[in-house]
């Protein structure tokens, strides 16, 4: 009866190593694949970028994309979420942009103005 039971738990073991073996090769599959479709839409041209953000500010209060998506400069950040209507918050430590909507800001025109 002891074999039988050293036998079964050999077996447990040797399934539980070989699903967190599955579980973790999955986990390192997905996160490179995010990081290649990242990777490859910061390489895409300055005006092609340009356009894919002013799409993704369509009036929602609040917009975060992340940092490595995009290769242009904040400058051209600036532009495209102020000619929308959005205020820019860059955030460093999370490396990640937040833009949030504030058409009314006081000292400046709206988007309606340009």
């Amino acid at each position: 009866m002891t074999v039988l039971a050293a036998q079964s738990d050999d077996t447990v073991k040797l399934l539980f190593l070989l699903l967190f073996t599955v579980v973790l090769g999955g986990l390192l599959a997905a996160h490179v694949t995010v990081l290649i479709i990242r990777m490859n839409r910061a390489s895409q041209p300055r005006e092609q970028q340009m356009a894919r953000l002013a799409a993704q500010l369509d009036g929602r209060t609040k917009v975060t994309i992340r940092m490595v998506e995009f290769g242009i400069g904040k400058p051209d950040l600036l532009w495209v979420a102020r000619s929308r209507g959005y205020a820019l918050i860059e955030h460093q430590f999370g490396k990640y942009y937040e833009f949030v909507y504030a058409p009314h800001q006081a000292g400046r025109a709206g988007p309606w103005a340009i």
